[in-house]
């Protein structure tokens, strides 16, 4: 793992501001305790993020981008709709346990303790409930699947596995 002085700054500041995200929550974290921890000024870490909410939202998308990578890959390594099913639960259970913090940090946040994540932002955040419905709908189509609404059914697959992983994270941490 490499040193963290070596690390650019912007990095350093969002390994921190997960750190501090995950053990104090969103309404403990400010500015000044990430520049505190990593021995840099607060208006340092403004060069970089406009605010909290900013620095928050640079999180989640970093999170998000590295799930749905996992997932899309997870996803292409069959043309079985069963199979890529079970590919996509694997990689978001895998992801969930080797990325702890990024996980919780996708998760963590109520959106009324902060701003709305900014629309064009969402798109990509619902990329991972898009591969499952696309999996589900193609599935249903070769008569693998017997669902009316792969959408529905993309949601509560999705809602079962991040049950299953919260109930693993609560007993581990």
């Amino acid at each position: 793992m490499p040193d963290p002085a070596d690390m650019p700054l912007r990095d350093r500041i969002l390994d921190t501001a997960r750190e501090l995200m995950i053990s104090d929550g969103y309404r403990n974290l400010s500015m000044r305790k990430i520049a505190r921890r990593i021995g840099v000024s607060a208006t340092s870490i403004y060069l970089h993020f406009d605010h909290k909410d900013h620095l928050l939202h640079s999180l989640m998308e970093e999170a998000i981008d590295r799930l749905n990578g996992k997932l899309e890959e997870a996803a292409g390594l069959s043309d079985d709709p069963a199979e890529r099913l079970e590919n996509v639960a694997r990689a978001y259970i895998r992801f969930s346990l080797e990325h702890p913090y990024q996980y919780q940090i996708i998760y963590a946040v109520r959106s009324e303790e902060m701003s709305r994540y900014p629309r064009e932002k969402f798109r990509r955040a619902r990329r991972g409930y898009e591969l499952l419905e696309e999996i589900i709908d193609e599935g249903t189509r070769q008569d693998l699947f017997d669902e009316d609404n792969p959408r529905i059914a993309a949601y509560s697959f999705w809602a079962q596995l991040h049950g299953l992983m919260s109930v693993v994270h609560s007993i581990s941490f």
